[in-house]
């Protein structure tokens, strides 16, 4: 997903390090906010690390903006919220046809894929990255990270699965809050409401979270497949979790409809005085 020749796809980077593949959002200044050239990426990043025989766990991050020790996703991108790619964020028609397409969707894939998933965030989660940190098996944060749902502020309900699974981690009433109060939470809060396995300081972040891959990797993939699938079947059963998905995208697409039409809106005002 490197390739200093096109620079459109440096928006997500891609590494294998003892058999630990790494994706990183590349978009620090723009505290890696999604769009659609790195929406695109990211779909392809995730089914690439799934398919590798030679990567047993995947890490998911984001890239440092200037003068911070690490990153995460700071959301969509209120400033490119449109073009090519972002349908892979957000899929359109998500009610229609074959649900099981969006098992393949790079934050159900995250969740589901048979090798472990783990999100090291290093700087906001937020919006698109909240719902991403969640998606990964386990979550480690860095001492200034912070969480927040951060949608209805900017007028939407939530997207890449967060309501699904903040619901699975935290419970309805903790995960109701989140997305109704938009908390922003320290990472020491975040900790304490168990939703991330650890706080370290941020320049300890990335040895720490390498150090918990490499435990992982000693144990045999077929094995590793085998405990994933016991953990994901341990959940929503897979129709309910294909409508719950589908669902949560649905109304995701309203809200960006009805956020288009108010700034349409405001335009056609501007431009009658």
């Amino acid at each position: 997903m490197s390739d200093a020749a096109d620079p459109a796809k440096n928006v997500v980077l891609t590494e294998v390090v003892d058999r630990i593949g790494i994706i990183t959002m590349n978009r620090p200044e723009r505290r890696n906010a999604v769009n659609g050239p790195l929406a695109a990426a990211l779909d392809a990043a995730v089914k690439q690390m799934a398919a590798d025989p030679d990567v047993k766990v995947v890490i998911l991050t984001g890239a440092a903006p200037e003068g911070a020790q690490g990153g995460f996703c700071s959301g969509g991108d209120i400033k490119d919220s449109s073009g090519p790619g972002l349908e892979l964020g957000v899929p359109r028609n998500a009610l229609e046809g074959d649900l099981a397409r969006h098992d393949t969707h790079a934050s159900m894939l995250l969740h589901l894929m048979p090798k472990p998933s783990i999100a090291m965030v290093g700087g906001p989660a937020v919006g698109a990255g909240f719902s991403l940190a969640a998606a990964c098996d386990l979550r480690y944060a860095a001492d200034d990270a912070v969480f927040s749902a951060g949608f209805a502020p900017n007028g939407l309900s939530g997207d890449y699965g967060g309501t699904i699974f903040w619901t699975q981690i935290l419970g309805t009433a903790k995960t109701r809050e989140l997305y109704l109060l938009d908390d922003k939470l320290t990472a020491a809060e975040a900790l304490a409401r168990g939703m991330v396995h650890g706080v370290v300081p941020a320049v300890e972040l990335r040895a720490h979270v390498m150090e918990i891959a490499r435990r992982i990797s000693r144990i045999s993939g077929p094995l590793l497949a085998r405990i994933e699938d016991n953990l994901n079947q341990a959940e929503e059963e897979a129709a309910r979790r294909r409508f719950l998905f589908a669902n949560e995208a649905t109304n995701q697409i309203e809200g960006v409809r009805e956020r288009v039409a108010r700034a349409r809106q405001r335009q056609e005002a501007d431009d009658a005085t």
